[in-house]
């Protein structure tokens, strides 16, 4: 049917239920019910006179068809919405809402902070904060933005680099009164040493002596699934943990928290990415967003 004119929604519906695998999520998602969405999908196919979508008990699939019209409407979708903001006046032209992911501490610490500053750039912008350790998935998450150290696969991304930092050894004043400060690495097995959970049941941390590397491989007494339990796990005197530069700054500052082993600093920096898919990556609120923590990541997070 050459005539036939998609409606935008229709075709939303076609995207959200192959990212999420199910018309049910897809309907969840928007808070609408499960008719809702098969109903447009079943639009769309007599619309078109093809079927777009595989149904089974393992979820759902796209037919070639379908695969294509999916990609179509992505783009279709993105440009709507690029319209819109386009038309609106010039102090609102970034808007809508913009799902930010990275880790807790990092929203708390280097965010939330800056979110003010924000707001007042850009009024008609809405930021949905996603705070988890977990990499978050662009798509089935429905992440606009997301704040990560490593990249992956390159070809399915956008990543902008935002900043550098190094990774060091920090712990209480209270701790190390206490518990003696360390000369050299080897010393670390004498210690307590708190780490994140995700490294497994032991560590190794790198160090530098007489230029050259020197790892050292330690089995924590204390492990916590967020590095923002690590690092209040530090500031409470729990022991010796590793943590971003940037992250212990405040803390560094205040007193609260000591450097350790600085001599022996491995130097290893580490990059920040803000990681977008391609079409989303084309909108004006998340080029604004991605624009202003660069921004922020060069004057406020204090990035090596």
């Amino acid at each position: 049917m050459q005539d036939f004119m998609p409606d935008p929604t229709d075709l939303r519906w076609l995207v959200r239920s192959l990212d999420l695998g199910s018309f049910s999520a897809a309907a969840r998602e928007q808070d609408v019910a499960v008719s809702v969405v098969t109903r447009g999908i079943d639009r769309l196919e007599a619309g078109y006179g093809v079927t777009l979508l595989r149904r089974s008990t393992h979820g759902l699939s796209s037919t070639p068809e379908g695969a294509e019209l999916a990609q179509e409407a992505r783009e279709l979708l993105e440009r709507f919405e690029d319209i819109s903001q386009a038309l609106s006046t010039q102090r609102n032209r970034v808007a809508g809402a913009v799902r930010l992911a990275s880790s807790q501490e990092i929203c708390e610490q280097l965010i939330v902070p800056q979110l003010t500053r924000l707001r007042a750039l850009h009024p008609a912008l809405r930021i949905e904060l996603v705070a988890e350790d977990r990499v978050a998935d662009l798509v089935t998450d429905g992440i606009d933005v997301a704040l990560r150290t490593t990249v992956g696969n390159s070809e399915s991304v956008v990543a902008r680099a935002l900043g550098s930092f190094e990774r060091r050894l920090y712990a209480a004043p209270e701790y190390l009164h206490q518990q003696g400060v360390p000369d050299i690495p080897q010393d670390l097995h004498k210690h307590q040493v708190v780490a994140h959970t995700a490294q497994g049941p032991a560590v190794t941390w790198a160090f530098r002596k007489a230029g050259r590397r020197m790892d050292v491989t330690l089995r924590p007494q204390l492990a916590a699934s967020t590095s923002a339990l690590v690092h209040h796990a530090l500031v409470a005197g729990a022991g010796i943990g590793m943590l971003s530069c940037p992250l212990a700054a405040g803390d560094v500052t205040r007193g609260r928290l000591v450097e350790v082993l600085q001599p022996f600093a491995s130097g290893l920096e580490h990059t920040m990415y803000a990681v977008s898919l391609p079409g989303r990556r084309g909108a004006a609120r998340v080029r604004a967003v991605v624009d202003f923590l660069r921004d922020t990541a060069r004057k406020h997070w204090r990035l090596a």
